[in-house]
């Protein structure tokens, strides 16, 4: 009887590690396409929030204004504005990606739409209503100011 629990505590932290071990094996090889995954989903929210707030700031009526933030990961390699598309070009998997938002009023690009470096991070962009056509200007960050 000596020595029974500790048997047993062996035991369970044997099939704890059994399951374990090729659990964390599988993650360790897919960690690049659930990157790439997570990457996509953040850019198609950011396309989409930019899109929303586009047709919500059109419908407002002239001189209506927002300042939204959204998050870039450095995956995309490019951002564009068109008259009535967002599109972001996302390099995933060696492949390249676009993500297309169109949007019911006419957009305008004031400068560079996220400003001059395009990299991973937060992104404070100002759209506002002029004449119908949204114009949409990049922001500096409260931290940078």
């Amino acid at each position: 009887m000596r020595g029974q629990v500790s048997n047993e505590l062996l035991v369970v932290i044997g099939f704890i590690l059994l399951i374990l071990i090729p659990l964390l094996y599988i993650m360790f090889f897919k960690m690049d396409a659930i990157r790439a995954d997570l990457a996509l989903l953040q850019v198609h929210f950011s396309v989409a929030r930019i899109s929303f707030l586009v047709n919500a700031i059109g419908h407002m009526g002239d001189g209506s204004a927002m300042i939204t933030e959204i998050y870039i990961p450095g995956t995309v390699e490019a951002a564009e504005i068109t008259e009535h598309e967002i599109i972001f070009t996302l390099l995933t998997a060696g492949e390249k990606n676009d993500v297309v938002r169109t949007t019911q009023f006419p957009m305008e690009d004031k400068g560079d739409f996220l400003g001059e470096e395009l990299g991973s991070g937060r992104y404070r962009v100002e759209l506002f209503n002029e004449g119908g056509t949204v114009v949409i200007s990049p922001q500096p960050n409260p931290g940078s100011t």
